[in-house]
């Protein structure tokens, strides 16, 4: 007697101490929730067959104080991608479509007949296919138009008969148009109660404007594989429970479905079929986010722990300040407050990610106008880092732009009165696998404007931080004459606004000096 008493304390301790873990992650969710000034948001989180939290947080409709529940429906953008991936590899299992089907085979002319189904699925359609992972919404879109000619139906329809009816997601539904509503439900009736559940439930869309105010908005008027669908975090764990049953395909196709792939030169990219792919510690994440005006959402399974995140809100703020495109959960907060809470259970020092949740905690500090202790953030993350190279150069310039906010076009006027060997370092945003796209890049223009030398299509190297902080570092001639030196930055990812992992020494621009007063550092 006294051995069942002694056990069922240690099961009961266990479930208390499981409890408070799981309301310990619900508040502080909600704490990020208020951070990223989110009106409405739902949650849940499965393992194994028990759902261990379900609950909303604020408000679904802040105007009619309509509180955020379970049961509330968000649209949740581009992690439709998953739904379009799983359309996609029930075509290649029946025969009717090969991943290797040219995109010309279906009518897609992207002016490049190398570009496959599979590169589209992908992300790695741009430039030189197969080369590199470069996220396009809208070119994965493009597999909509191809599941309607090898299907033979709208992309709603095929989505909402192969997958939300057969597994009862009666709170999902195509966001599509009034017109289509209601020609679909005419001649199928049976799919106009998901539709009505769906949309009563909708929760209202809102955005945080510049003077950071939450204003309501509309929804875009858009649906298609690349993102649209509404539903609720409790159909996207049937959704999940389904995958792992290998209900909607098979083990071997969802397999490929969750398998990184790899460039024409051997490379991994954090995505596989539909799905980012991403492996942290030697375990793997499957999972997807969503991001488009007044909606975001995030999307996680863990295999090794059979753990499924859902996560949706109202505006776009669950993703939209954290480089979630480039492949790495652990830049979401709401990523890493997962792991912390539900994976490691020890609480190992974890340097890497401690450095993302500095960046991260600096994007929201910015988005909230906190610029002091954003700063402060950064600070802490370089007194942190040892980093490896000083590429700040050193001694007299010629020009120079550096420390480079977002939004800049800034430039210097120099003059050279003989011809002069110089040394250009340039630092920036590399956005292609091939350097031929920057987002943050330099340049120099002659006295006629004539560009004659820019930081694209030059041979680059990592700057440090994260992958796309790349370096220009080389010597050229200039000819005597008058010059113009230029850097032009995009709206994410620049000094002081860093939305990754900064380079070293938080060097952002570009400088020029003479070769002969040039010092290595």
């Amino acid at each position: 007697m006294k051995k069942f008493t002694f056990l069922f304390l240690i099961i009961v301790n266990a479930l208390h101490a499981q409890q408070a873990k799981v309301d310990q992650f619900s508040a502080a969710l909600d704490s990020i929730r208020s951070q990223l000034k989110i009106p409405g948001m739902s949650v849940a989180v499965k393992q194994d067959d028990v759902v261990i939290l379900q609950r909303g947080y604020g408000f679904s409709d802040l105007e009619k104080h309509i509180p955020a529940t379970p049961e509330t429906t968000f649209r949740v953008a581009s992690v439709t991608k998953t739904f379009t991936s799983t359309l996609v590899m029930q075509l290649v299992e029946q025969g009717k479509l090969k991943l290797d089907d040219p995109a010309q085979k279906y009518g897609i002319n992207l002016n490049d007949s190398r570009i496959t189904v599979k590169h589209l699925l992908t992300h790695t359609s741009e430039e030189v296919p197969g080369t590199h992972f470069q996220y396009n919404g809208y070119r994965f879109g493009l597999l909509g138009t191809i599941l309607e000619k090898v299907s033979g139906i709208p992309f709603y329809r095929l989505l909402t008969e192969n997958i939300l009816i057969p597994l009862t997601m009666t709170s999902s539904a195509p966001c599509i148009t009034p017109k289509q509503v209601k020609e679909y439900t005419s001649i199928n009736p049976a799919v106009l109660p998901f539709f009505i559940t769906t949309f009563d439930r909708l929760a209202k869309p809102y955005e945080l404007t510049s003077s950071r105010e939450i204003n309501r908005i509309e929804y875009l008027n858009e649906f298609g594989a690349f993102g649209g669908l509404a539903t609720s975090v409790g159909d996207l764990l049937k959704y999940s429970d389904a995958i792992d049953r290998h209900q909607l395909i098979s083990e071997k196709s969802q397999k490929l479905v969750f398998t990184p792939n790899e460039t024409n030169t051997g490379s991994l990219i954090p995505y596989g079929l539909g799905w980012f792919v991403q492996s942290y510690k030697g375990r793997e994440y499957y999972w997807h986010y969503g991001q488009t005006n007044g909606e975001s959402a995030l999307f996680v399974k863990v295999p090794y722990l059979k753990l499924t995140l859902a996560v949706m809100c109202n505006t776009d703020k669950l993703s939209q300040p954290f480089p979630l495109g480039d492949g790495d959960l652990m830049m979401s907060p709401v990523g890493s407050l997962f792991y912390h809470y539900f994976i490691d259970h020890n609480k190992h020092p974890d340097h890497d990610l401690e450095n993302k949740e500095l960046i991260s905690k600096a994007s929201i500090a910015l988005l909230n106008g906190d610029t002091v202790k954003a700063q402060k953030l950064y600070e802490i993350y370089s007194k942190k880092n040892k980093f490896t190279t000083t590429i700040i150069p050193r001694g007299k310039m010629i020009a120079e732009i550096q420390k480079v906010g977002i939004n800049k076009n800034l430039n210097r006027s120099f003059t050279l009165p003989k011809s002069t060997s110089i040394k250009v370092l340039g630092t920036g945003e590399n956005c292609s696998g091939n350097g031929t796209s920057w987002c943050d890049y330099g340049w120099i223009e002659d006295r006629s404007g004539k560009m004659v030398w820019q930081m694209q299509n030059q041979p680059s190297s990592h700057a440090g931080g994260a992958l796309k902080n790349q370096k220009v570092n080389q010597v050229i001639i200039l000819p005597e004459g008058k010059y113009t030196l230029h850097y032009q930055s995009d709206s994410g990812h620049a000094y002081n606004h860093w939305d990754s992992l900064p380079p070293d020494g938080f060097f952002w621009g570009i400088t020029l000096q003479k070769v002969d007063q040039y010092t290595t550092p």
